[in-house]
């Protein structure tokens, strides 16, 4: 028996402008994989022959479900693939890896699939996102500009906490290339359900997991502070180590031609 949104999205493709140029259609997001809430969307792949030259995403609303599509020749989408995994973010590869196909006339939605799924397989090993000096002493900046703000008690200081904490865990994720999402990072490290949902990995060190778990969940300012320069700690001493009063950093001057 079909669900209900089945039969919204066969109502959205016989509608859909693009019907000439289709050659297959995927369908992923928690419809597919599980546990839809009352804000989730349709997401809906429209692959498109590979001859055209155009690339559109839009969204429609059918009898209250909103259905948001991404319509693209193979080629662009191995473009995309190729992008997400230059920057550690399977977003793409996981909406092909997870998703259903629905319609396939030439076997290539099929290929598609395949080939995210051997990409999210490889784990990164072949990427590297250089660092700098500066961004090990950003991240000491901001420690110490949180250290003041709490000792101060700045009204701000959750919003600069968690400003600061963005910075913080993405810094971690690229240099362990491990996949960095807010919307997930929470479930990845306590939730099987969405490490599962999303195909994520249990972060290497569980120590670091406890840690973020504080940073987020914890309501007392000063367990958060303690949690965060602990992770500071570990997250300099991951990146070689860092000094303030031993610092420098020498690079050319930069200037515009007229100057």
């Amino acid at each position: 028996m079909m669900e209900t949104w089945e039969y919204v999205l066969k109502k959205f493709l016989n509608e859909i402008h693009l019907r000439d140029d289709l050659v297959g259609v995927l369908v992923c997001g928690s419809y597919v994989t599980g546990n839809p809430s009352k804000h989730s969307d349709l997401d809906v792949h429209l692959i498109l022959a590979d001859t055209v030259e155009y690339r559109e995403r839009g969204n429609r609303r059918i009898d209250g479900l909103l259905i948001e599509y991404f319509a693209n020749p193979p080629k662009q989408i191995r473009q995309y693939f190729k992008e997400d995994y230059q920057s550690i973010d399977p977003m793409s590869h996981t909406q092909f890896a997870t998703g259903r196909i629905l319609q396939d006339a030439t076997g290539v939605v099929a290929k598609l699939k395949e080939e995210a799924e051997e990409m999210l397989k490889q784990k990164y090993n072949d990427v590297t996102i250089p660092l700098s000096p500066i961004h090990a002493y950003a991240i000491w900046d901001k420690l110490d500009d949180l250290q003041d703000a709490y000792e101060i008690h700045r009204e701000d200081f959750d919003f600069i906490f968690y400003t600061n904490l963005d910075f913080l865990l993405s810094t971690y994720m690229k240099l362990i290339k491990h996949p960095y999402n807010t919307k997930t990072i929470c479930g990845k490290i306590t939730n099987e359900n969405v490490r599962r949902k999303y195909l994520l990995e249990e972060l290497p060190d569980k120590q670091v997991s406890e840690l973020i778990h504080q940073c987020i969940t914890s309501r007392d300012q000063k367990m958060r502070l303690d949690a965060y320069q602990s992770l500071t700690k570990i997250i300099l001493d991951l990146m070689g180590g860092f000094d303030i009063e031993t610092f420098t950093f020498r690079s050319d001057c930069q200037m515009d031609a007229d100057v």
